[in-house]
C-alpha cells in the first residue's frame, strides 16, 4: 500500500480558505459586446429585452462616474428592467475615460467617444431615439454632450436623467497648493504631465486636474458658489432643445457634497439654468410633472439617499421610476 502524508501546515491552509466572492453584487447582465471604436479601441453592452421583443430603436445609455465603467451603480439592474418593461434596451460603455483613464481624458474627448457609440447604434443596431442616464461625472458627460456634440446625433438625444449632479471642485479640502502647481504647468505648455501622487487619489495630469478642480474649470458645472448667470452659461443650452426631457435627481445625504451647500437651493438652482432662468413647477415627491410645464428640466430630491443611492432602501428603485415615466414619453 501507500502511505499519504498531508502536512499540517497544508490542511490548515485549506481549512482557512476564503468563502467565495459574492455573485455579482449589482447584478448579472445578459446581451451583445460589441466594438463601436477601433481606433481607440472601444467597446460597449448592450442588453436587450427578451424575444420577441429585442428589436429596439430606442436605447438608454448609462454612463457612470470617476473610476467606473459597465454596471457602475447598484441600481443598474432595476434600470434595465424598467428600460426593458418600456421597450428600451439599455447600453454601457466603456470609454478612454474609464476606470483610471480619465486621469489622462477630458470631456471633450468623453463627447467624442459617446458620439461615436451614437453613430455605431444607429448604424448598425436600429436606434432612432437615444436617452442618456448620467450618475456622477456622468451628468458632466451627458450636459457636455449636448452642446458639443454633433447637432445630428444630439438631435436623437430624447431624455436625459442626471444622478447626482454635484461639483468635484467644491469639497472641504485646500487644494490651492496644487492647483497653483498645475496652472504652471500649463502655462508651460506641459498640461500633459502628470500631477504629484499626493495630489489626487488616482494618476492624473494638469489639465484635467484644473479641469475637475479649479474654478471655471471644464468639468465645473454644478457648483453651488457659481452664480446664477455662470449657471446659465453652463447649463442654459438644455433649455434650448425642443425635443428633451431631462430630469435632475439629487441626494439629500450625498457624501461628496459639502456640509456648507445647500442641496435643495441648489438643485432649484440648477434647474432653473437649465431652463433659462424658467421657474420650475411645483412637482410632486416622484418628479411628475407634465410635458413642456416649466421646461425641459425638473428636480427631484431624495432626502436620504446617499451617492450611488445604495443606503438608503428604495431610493434607487425611485431614481428608476421616474426616468421611466420620461422614457415611456418617447
Amino acid at each position: 500500500f501507500i502511505l499519504l502524508y498531508r502536512s499540517p501546515s497544508a490542511q490548515h491552509r485549506r481549512m482557512k480558505s476564503s468563502p467565495p466572492p459574492p455573485l455579482s453584487p449589482y447584478g448579472v447582465f445578459t446581451g451583445t459586446l460589441f466594438q463601436y471604436s477601433s481606433s481607440p479601441s472601444l467597446i460597449a453592452f448592450e442588453s436587450l429585452p427578451p424575444p420577441p421583443n429585442n428589436i429596439c430603436k430606442n436605447k438608454c445609455i448609462l454612463i457612470g462616474g470617476l473610476s467606473d465603467g459597465p454596471i457602475p451603480t447598484p441600481y443598474t439592474k432595476l434600470l434595465e428592467t424598467e428600460c426593458h418593461n418600456l421597450g428600451w434596451s439599455l447600453v454601457q460603455p466603456v470609454l478612454s475615460s474609464s476606470y483610471l483613464g480619465f486621469g489622462h481624458g477630458s470631456l471633450t474627448r468623453d463627447s467624442t467617444e459617446i458620439g461615436k457609440l451614437l453613430e455605431y447604434l444607429s448604424a448598425h443596431h436600429d436606434a432612432e431615439q437615444f436617452a442618456l442616464v448620467g450618475h456622477s461625472t456622468g451628468c458632466q458627460n451627458s450636459i457636455h454632450f449636448l452642446k458639443h456634440g454633433q447637432e445630428d446625433v444630439v438631435g436623437k438625444v430624447k431624455v436625459v436623467a442626471l444622478q447626482a449632479p454635484v461639483s468635484d471642485r467644491e469639497t472641504e479640502e485646500d487644494h490651492s497648493e496644487f492647483i497653483s502647481h498645475a496652472q504652471k504647468l500649463v502655462a508651460q505648455q506641459k498640461g500633459e504631465e502628470m500631477m504629484p501622487r499626493s495630489a489626487f487619489w488616482a494618476p492624473i495630469t494638469a489639465s484635467r486636474y484644473l479641469s475637475l478642480l479649479d474654478m471655471n474649470g471644464e468639468d465645473d458645472f454644478f457648483s453651488s458658489d457659481l452664480t446664477d448667470e455662470q449657471l446659465r452659461e453652463r447649463l442654459g443650452h438644455v433649455g434650448d432643445k425642443k425635443e428633451l426631457d431631462l430630469i435632475a435627481v439629487y441626494s439629500g445625504k450625498d457624501e461628496y457634497v459639502p456640509s456648507f451647500v445647500d442641496k435643495e437651493v441648489l438643485l432649484k438652482r440648477l434647474v432653473k439654468a437649465m431652463n433659462n432662468g424658467v421657474e420650475e413647477e411645483e412637482d410632486d415627491d416622484d418628479g411628475q410633472v407634465e410635458s413642456g410645464k416649466g421646461g425641459n428640466a425638473r428636480g427631484l430630491m431624495l432626502e436620504d439617499a446617499n451617492h450611488n443611492l445604495y443606503k438608503s432602501e428604495g431610493d434607487g428603485a425611485r431614481f428608476v421610476s421616474a426616468v421611466g415615466r420620461l422614457l415611456s414619453r418617447w
